[in-house]
């Protein structure tokens, strides 16, 4: 599809400002080269890279509000767990078409992930249209090296992939470096959580010492790039260490306050020179995958735990969800530049939470601090339209919550649907 964007605003990051101009999609790319035939047009308006969703479980949304009041150790081993074993490819189907239409709908366009059962998954983020990224989870286990094979599966049918270490505290250094190896021979990055809670911080000073950082230097862990979900519990000492690699911490806010992980200080690690991309985590924990939400929480927590005003500016938020994990990863997203792939979000100005603007600049404070998902008016990615006129296109949401609901149903009574 060739769409011309005509006297639009859009961000441009080095000079952090928006600017006002014409560009177009070529078929998958943006271009600044008026192609033969045009489509469809806007003109006058805002017009934003997609969000970059840097950590996720999107297959958990059959779980939300499944044991909403205690911390992370007892939801997983008495909630989470125990139902995942009932799980099986139709549940992870339809699950993630839920979470995949939550995300698109407050303009996500890319969705880094780590579960199971990834081809699902991947049938669901095809029909919705939004991009995923897998990273396989890896859980130190007899044959655990079956994640491993399924990346290079997932690879093989097209998607981009990862490699997926759980945490340091469910994969140890027996395996580890046999992990980063892999990573290494097949030209891929690492996720992993890390520093999620006071817990996992005890265990890891324990097991591996408070130079853990060291330890996974010492086998080649940041000879690729690295997302760490979480950081919460990172001391200033380890964010001075980060800073000097290729890492990128995706910043989960709503999820580690929900569970009482703590408080991650995004101050700090900008200071320390450290990249920070924006995640929802997974609507079990979260609970919603409301991406415009979860950024602005993540800036008003970062000027309550800092008591700074301006340690971060809308346009600095804006870049952290769009184009921080992805330039880190060497994906050309965003960011609205001659090549890149045309992931895009049309907004609605005359939304009332966009409003009033007093100059066109005011928009990406109201992004940012107002916008709700209801001010998200079109949405593409990789040039195809995913939502139109704030409908989904060719995705029926009363069918996805109706099966959802019935798979709900099922999962909790143990009568299981195959």
């Amino acid at each position: 599809m060739n769409v011309c964007f005509r006297n639009v605003w859009y961000p441009d990051y080095e000079n952090k400002t928006l600017v006002r101009g014409t560009f177009y999609v070529d078929g998958q790319r943006i271009t600044f080269k008026e192609p033969e035939h045009i489509d469809a047009m806007f003109a006058d308006t805002l017009v934003t890279p997609g969000f970059f969703n840097a950590h996720s479980h999107v297959a958990m949304s059959l779980f939300r509000g499944v044991g909403d009041d205690v911390d992370l150790d007892r939801w997983l081993n008495e909630y989470i767990w125990p139902l995942e074993a009932r799980l099986n490819d139709d549940y992870v189907y339809w699950s993630s078409m839920l979470a995949c239409m939550e995300l698109v709908r407050s303009g996500a366009t890319t969705f880094l992930d780590m579960y199971f059962w990834e081809k699902a998954t991947l049938e669901a983020a095809e029909k919705v249209g939004i991009r995923p990224i897998f990273t396989p989870g890896i859980i130190e286990r007899p044959g655990w090296e079956k994640a491993l094979q399924q990346t290079e599966e997932l690879r093989d049918l097209g998607a981009l992939v990862g490699v997926g270490p759980h945490a340091l505290y469910t994969v140890s250094m027996n395996i580890l470096p046999d992990v980063v190896k892999f990573a290494e021979e097949n030209d891929l990055f690492i996720h992993m959580h890390l520093m999620e809670t006071a817990s996992e911080e005890a265990y890891i000073h324990n097991v591996l010492g408070e130079e853990y950082l060291y330890r996974l230097e010492d086998i080649g862990f940041f000879e690729v790039p690295v997302v760490f979900a979480h950081g919460v519990h990172f001391s200033e000492k380890d964010l001075s260490f980060l800073g000097t690699k290729n890492v990128v911490v995706a910043h989960c806010p709503q999820s580690n306050m929900k569970l009482s992980s703590g408080l991650f200080r995004w101050d700090l690690a900008r200071d320390s020179g450290v990249p920070v991309g924006i995640g929802t985590d997974g609507a079990a924990s979260n609970n919603n995958l409301d991406y415009i939400e979860e950024m602005r929480t993540a800036v008003l927590l970062a000027r309550g735990v800092s008591g700074k005003p301006d340690v971060l500016s809308p346009m600095d938020v804006l870049e952290a969800a769009t184009s921080v994990p992805a330039r880190r990863l060497g994906l050309e997203l965003g960011e609205i530049r001659d090549g890149y792939l045309a992931d895009l979000v049309v907004w609605d100005v005359e939304d009332l939470s966009m409003v009033p603007a007093d100059d066109p600049q005011d928009w990406i404070s109201h992004v940012v601090y107002s916008a709700g998902t209801q001010a998200v008016s079109d949405v593409f990615v990789q040039g195809r339209w995913v939502v139109r006129n704030k409908s989904f296109v060719g995705v029926n949401p009363s069918e996805v919550v109706e099966e959802v609901s019935k798979r709900r149903r099922a999962i909790r009574k143990e009568d299981l649907i195959r």
